[in-house]
């Protein structure tokens, strides 16, 4: 005896077959559908309050710290974020965090609301629901949507509003804790390049009152001229001597005069080399290499530090306006208003998608059937 072999119903068989069968397959379906949307009346109905930001723009006030063109963006990107994505990304952060949640939670008492007083974690599983309720949207365009649903309308409403305000709140604590905080910075190093420019003034001051130094260029060009001038006469009064010794006798008055004044412009001219008197505007010539290059060094320094302070100050008088300023993060496009239809269940959907799926189901059940009952003596066999 052969082994039976399995046969499948064709479809016109199951065609046939399900239109006998079609006041079943229909009536269980509608059964369903009718069963689902009376289980649908007892789901409580739920109201989505809808609110459109903006992020708010700042104004520029004189030298703009956060500027984007100017050297303190990546300071500005820090404290304030850069881009639509950035700000989206920073909004989503703020108003997921646990902070934020938490606050809400208290706010509106959601562990009474939600009915989870006898809970193991009330804060945990609010904080769950009011998550599944809650969606933060970035849109193309730029703006940010924040959407919150309850079963009270009033309360969706009142919710999506205390999201905004902590929103502007914890970025507010946040932006002026950054900017306390740079601007503490600037104060020390503006400090520091004003202890740092006291130095330098005194040390400026000891060098001038040791070497006799006022203006060096204008100093060293007359110090200059008057070493060029008398060693002109010193060869002038050196020649006239020579052809005195050659003309008169040594004893005589002329030579002897000529002498003394030879002398005399060789000591001053010696005194010049080797003034030391800080009182005279002369200068000393052995020591005129290391005068000059450490007056440049220190002009070099009063120029750098004048620089600096120049930048400072200003950035450091920004930095405390950028401290005592409170902008709120975003502004408000579309406030959010109390809604008048029910945003969930979608009964409709509901009971469309469960009586279609029952009847896929019948369908199903009613072809396995089929090809059973064509096959009695396939399974009977293996059965055996």
């Amino acid at each position: 005896m052969t082994n039976p072999e399995y046969k499948s119903p064709s479809w016109p068989d199951i065609f046939r077959y399900l239109y006998k069968h079609k006041i079943a397959i229909l009536g269980i379906s509608f059964t369903v559908a009718v069963i689902v949307a009376i289980i649908t009346l007892f789901i409580p109905n739920r109201y989505t309050s809808t609110a459109n930001l903006l992020p708010s723009q700042r104004p520029s006030l004189g030298f703009d710290l956060f500027s984007e063109e100017g050297g303190l963006s990546s300071i500005a990107s820090s404290v304030l974020g850069n881009g639509v994505s950035e700000e989206s990304n920073r909004y989503i952060v703020l108003l997921s965090s646990y902070t934020t949640s938490k606050r809400v939670v208290e706010k509106f008492n959601l562990i009474e609301k939600y009915e989870l007083s006898e809970s193991q974690a009330p804060m945990k599983y609010a904080i769950d629901i009011l998550s599944d309720r809650t969606t933060f949207e970035s849109q193309e365009e730029g703006n940010f949507i924040i959407s919150v649903e309850d079963e009270d309308p009033e309360l969706a409403k009142d919710m999506a509003e205390f999201y905004i305000t902590v929103l502007n709140e914890i970025n507010t604590r946040i932006v002026t804790k950054d900017a306390r905080q740079y601007r503490e910075f600037i104060e020390k190093r503006y400090q520091k390049a004003l202890t740092d420019a006291d130095s330098l003034k005194q040390e400026i001051i000891r060098f001038q009152n040791k070497y006799g130094v006022i203006e060096l260029p204008e100093q060293v060009k007359a110090y200059f001229s008057l070493i060029g001038g008398l060693t002109a006469r010193q060869i002038e009064s050196e020649l006239k001597l020579k052809v005195l010794s050659e003309t008169v006798k040594e004893n005589s008055d002329s030579y002897r005069n000529a002498q003394i004044e030879y002398k005399s412009i060789s000591r001053a001219l010696n005194e010049a080399y080797s003034d030391s008197n800080r009182f005279n505007i002369l200068l000393n010539f052995n020591e005129l290499p290391y005068i000059s290059t450490t007056y440049y060094e220190l002009t070099l320094q009063a120029e750098i530090q004048g620089e600096i302070q120049k930048f400072l100050l200003p950035v450091y008088e920004q930095a405390k306006m950028e401290e005592a300023k409170s902008l709120p993060i975003v502004s408000v496009v579309d406030e959010p208003i109390v809604p008048k239809l029910k945003s969930y269940p979608k009964r409709s959907l509901i009971v469309i998608a469960a009586g279609f799926s029952a009847f896929i189901l019948i369908l199903l059940y009613f072809i396995l059937k089929l090809s059973i009952t064509k096959n009695k003596e396939y399974f009977a066999y293996f059965k055996n």
